[in-house]
């Protein structure tokens, strides 16, 4: 479903996810952290903070929006201050990370469509596709041309920059919105996960242990058996908690990788003619931001395919037992109706019976006149119509009755449908005739 160009939140949808004021304590905390990845290590692995200004503005309506955006850019002019920014840099930056988020946050408002639901896989695919990816592209765009007209970069040092800056940026938007989103929409997911707290504390405890142990050892490129458990969270657990277990994931693994530990160390780096001055700890993140991207490209859309099948075969569940219960009713009322059939036949046919009788006595009573006899018979012949009728009405409500192809005498059934009226004709001194000219030996199938 596409949704509208536009920025904000309709005011009419529901309010989901944390306050206004979470997502500014958030854009802070992740100023904060990179920072000190930049003091500490001299790199950041995640840029944080656009994908929590994207969260924002696709959460929030337009005046808490609004108040979360001035806040958040007067925090990063703040921070680009206390870097060391001098200039009109302090403003690019400010302005880029601004105009990024509201980029890919415009984008995914019409892409993802108005319940930004990120469980289904499609919506995940096109935010990534053609939210996240475009806004990139034209930050990336915007601000290496802008520096290039005062930094002198030699063409592989402005391609490894430029390469860089992509893969920190998406990769921000990447984990970070989709994973807000699936918090902010936890209450959709109860019921929807097969694990039980046990066996999701051990699957958790399984994805600690074993991404500790491939990161934390410098010897064997051991980054593959991460993907083993946090695949048995995506399979077995809610896409929330699937968010959660990624983030450790990313947390722990930067950690060692900006320690200098980990498989991404053992990257053989080739020699690379303009790169010579670039730190190999900077080389190297390229690799561990192409492992994450991947990471995140796998779990989240595993996730989201099995909470997908997870609620179709509750609603097939649901809908089976209904019918089942349909079912139940109905063979309840078709019994109860065969009951009621039976039990009418048992009563019309006493009193019917009781006038055929009595007409017989009737008809064989001595003294009576030819008239009156055939008057009695007259009543035994209608009464006997008048009870096959009720049988037949009686057989059609039970379902008795089969149709079959037979040869029919229609004369003869017309003849007899005027019969029980030629004495009340005659009665009143009128001739009631039929015309049964059919041909000899016609038959018709009924």
């Amino acid at each position: 479903m596409r949704g509208h160009w536009r920025l904000f939140r309709h005011e009419a949808g529901r309010v989901a996810g944390p306050p206004a004021w979470v997502y500014v304590l958030l854009f802070a905390a992740s100023q904060v952290i990179g920072h000190w990845s930049v003091a500490t290590f001299h790199a950041v692995a995640i840029w944080l903070s656009n994908g929590i200004l994207v969260a924002a503005l696709l959460q929030l309506h337009r005046r808490p929006a609004v108040a979360v955006l001035t806040a958040c850019f007067t925090i990063n002019l703040f921070s680009n201050t206390f870097r060391g920014d001098v200039g009109v840099f302090v403003w690019i930056n400010a302005l880029m990370n601004l105009g990024e988020a509201v980029l890919a946050a415009f984008l995914a408002r019409r892409v993802c469509g108005a319940a930004l639901d990120m469980r289904r896989p499609r919506r995940l695919f096109a935010f990534a596709l053609y939210a996240a990816a475009p806004a990139v592209a034209v930050t990336a765009a915007a601000g290496f041309g802008i520096a290039s007209l005062v930094r002198d970069w030699t063409l592989p040092g402005f391609l490894f920059n430029l390469y860089s800056f992509v893969t920190v940026e998406l990769l921000g938007l990447l984990l970070v919105t989709p994973i807000l989103l699936l918090l902010a929409r936890g209450h959709r997911f109860q019921g929807m996960t097969r694990a039980s707290r046990s066996e999701a504390i051990g699957l958790f405890a399984l994805m600690l242990v074993v991404t500790t142990a491939a990161f934390w050892q410098d010897n064997v490129p051991t980054a593959f058996l991460t993907l083993l458990p946090m695949l048995l969270i995506s399979l077995r657990l809610s896409p929330t908690k699937t968010a959660a277990a990624l983030i450790l994931l990313a947390g722990i693994t930067g950690v060692a990788t900006l320690t200098g530990h980990g498989p991404v160390h053992l990257t053989r780096l080739p020699d690379i003619p303009g790169l010579e001055a670039v730190p190999p700890m900077l080389r190297r993140l390229g690799v561990y931001n192409v492992y994450l991207l991947a990471m995140v490209a796998t779990v989240l859309p595993i996730s989201t395919v099995m909470t997908e099948r997870r609620g179709l075969e509750a609603r097939l569940r649901a809908r089976t037992l209904a019918a089942q219960e349909a079912r139940r009713r109905a063979e309840d009322a078709a019994a109860a109706r065969s009951r009621f059939l039976a039990m009418m036949s048992h009563e019309m046919r006493t009193p019917l019976n009781g006038v055929a009788g009595f007409a017989d006595v009737l008809a064989g009573r001595p003294g009576l006149d030819a008239e009156s006899v055939r008057q009695a018979r007259q009543i035994r012949e209608s009464s006997d119509g008048l009870l096959m009728l009720v049988e037949d009405i009686l057989d059609f409500a039970r379902g008795d009755d089969t149709l079959t192809n037979e040869p029919l005498d229609l004369a003869a059934v017309a003849r007899e449908t005027v019969t029980p009226s030629l004495a009340v004709a005659q009665a009143r001194g009128l001739k009631l005739s039929i015309d049964d000219r059919l041909p000899a030996q016609a038959r018709f199938t009924a």
